[in-house]
């Protein structure tokens, strides 16, 4: 039968309920119409570390980093250290906007960039935001979204949750979910980027309400880093007045011991022609980026993750303070930071106490309080996932070995493993150090252990997991690869079920319905 549709203008509710209308035309045929709620409760996307497009603040038209494409990023590759430096400079850069955007979406050109969505790289995050969108947003679909398959407790099971009640499928469906991202320049201070969340989330939800929809609490989603950057918004800026809850997925929540790795020895893998291949090239990002040493084990990771090993020898660091005992140590082949590497500008290396003072300053007033400021806190309606998954191993800790010159020769003790010249430095995880045994001079290899913990890739098994006392719901799961988490459907599901569950604090706001 031919359907015949007339305009008919929104009639909205008191209960806000999803509502539909029959309309019979002349020749007796019926549309039907879905009339929304006017009550919206925006959906913002953090992303993680590198994440966020950026250009520079006086060139803000042009992007510098942009993860649109791999013709976008493949420049990268054969970037020297100090070219890195300079582009890479978190005083001379700022969120860009521009970056691609979706095509497979009903949302137009203008909303998405209203939305944010050209901040955030579109490699990494584009598919997911449009997947969010419409599974947040299927009022028309209501008997058969993602919401229905999470009603059914074998489905739901499949990802490691109950399934939802029809009471809390409802509730959600009362509400319009609007997603939206924030990036944030990942070279500064994550307290730097939380105050340009706040910003935005207000700007959202200040635009609805101008609108005259009913907007005042919002839901944030977070990737990665994106998830200290959410905890420093929540629990230290006040936010949790305005955010009903959180998603964590993949969150470093007391850090990562692959970011010394990092340091050390280089990116692994194909993202190392982006991030940096050896030590020289990551420090002279690192060394001056607050975001990226943010990222490093807080107290709250573990004491003793930084092991020197000589046969069965051992020393493990840190005792209780990893900035007095390993980030700022200077002039120690072991340490953070080789004082040498951090200004590659600086070739007759003439600035090196400056530089290595401005370093240490940066650990000290932003990265140590950063820390303090969000250990163990977190928002009280928080659901978070991470990967435990050996076949995704990561750096739990981190052991610098002894290499031996062979069977034929008896290995001469050192007098101590913390002491040494540095002779030679690959950049890659291998140092060659001038010692002593018995007070004569000795040398020695030393390598660094490859990943040994359960994990996602990146962040460890210990870390992630961390929440799980404080969070609603903190789930493993396997076969996580820390940059495409979002791109697994059932993390994508868990995350819809998530905002479900969020939504039922929506009830103590005035953004509840009457009973």
């Amino acid at each position: 039968m031919e359907v015949t549709q007339r305009t008919i203008p929104p009639e909205i509710q008191e209960d806000g309920s999803v509502l539909y209308r029959s309309v019979m035309s002349k020749e007796d045929t019926e549309a039907i119409c879905y009339l929304v709620s006017q009550r919206v409760i925006p959906v913002v996307f953090v992303p993680g570390v590198m994440g966020s497009n950026l250009a520079k603040s006086d060139k803000r038209s042009t992007a510098i980093w942009l993860l649109d494409s791999l013709s976008t990023v493949i420049h990268w590759t054969n970037r020297s250290a100090a070219e890195r430096m300079v582009l890479l400079n978190p005083q001379d850069t700022v969120v860009y906007g521009g970056g691609k955007l979706p095509t497979e979406t009903p949302l137009s050109v203008a909303e998405m960039r209203r939305r944010g969505w050209g901040e955030v790289a579109y490699m990494s995050y584009g598919e997911f935001l449009v997947w969010l969108e419409g599974a947040l947003n299927d009022t028309h679909q209501w008997q058969t979204g993602i919401r229905s398959t999470l009603l059914d407790e074998v489905k739901a099971r499949e990802i490691g949750v109950t399934a939802l009640t029809r009471e809390e499928a409802a509730l959600s469906y009362k509400y319009r979910y609007p997603v939206h991202a924030v990036g944030y320049n990942w070279l500064q201070s994550n307290e730097d980027s939380a105050k340009r969340l706040a910003g935005r989330v207000n700007e959202f939800m200040g635009f609805y309400r101008s609108k005259g929809f009913m907007c005042d609490r919002s839901i944030l989603v977070t990737h990665s880093m994106g998830g200290l950057v959410g905890r420093y918004f929540t629990e230290s800026m006040g936010g949790k007045e305005v955010i009903l809850g959180v998603v964590n997925g993949v969150m470093p929540a007391t850090g990562a011991a692959a970011a010394y790795k990092r340091v050390k020895a280089g990116t692994e893998g194909a993202a190392g022609s982006v991030l940096g291949r050896n030590a020289e090239e990551v420090t002279a990002v690192f060394a001056q980026a607050a975001g990226p040493l943010q990222l490093l084990p807080t107290p709250e990771y573990g004491s003793h993750w930084l092991k020197i090993r000589d046969g069965n020898r051992m020393v493990s660091l840190p005792r209780s303070d990893p900035y007095n005992e390993i980030y700022t140590v200077r002039g120690k082949w072991w340490a953070l930071c080789h004082e040498q590497l951090i200004n590659p500008l600086d070739t007759r290396k003439k600035a090196v106490d400056e530089d290595w003072q401005r370093y240490v300053e940066t650990v000290e007033t932003l990265v140590r309080p950063f820390h303090r400021a969000i250990a163990n806190r977190y928002h009280p309606n928080t659901y978070a996932f991470y990967g435990d998954d050996t076949a995704h191993k990561t750096w739990g800790e981190l052991t610098w070995g002894r290499r031996y010159a062979g069977p034929r020769f008896g290995p001469r003790a050192i007098d101590d493993l913390t002491e040494g010249t540095v002779m030679h430095d690959t950049g890659r995880g291998t140092i060659s150090v001038l010692t002593r045994s018995a007070g004569n001079a000795l040398h020695v290899v030393f390598d660094l252990n490859g990943s040994d913990e359960s994990g996602d890739g990146t962040v460890p098994r210990r870390s992630g997991a961390a929440p799980r006392e404080k969070a609603k719901v903190c789930l493993a799961y396997r076969g996580i690869e820390h940059e495409a988490a979002y791109k697994v459907r059932p993390l994508r599901l868990f995350t819809v079920w998530s905002i479900v569950k969020i939504t039922d604090a929506v009830k103590d706001t005035s953004m509840a319905y009457c009973k």
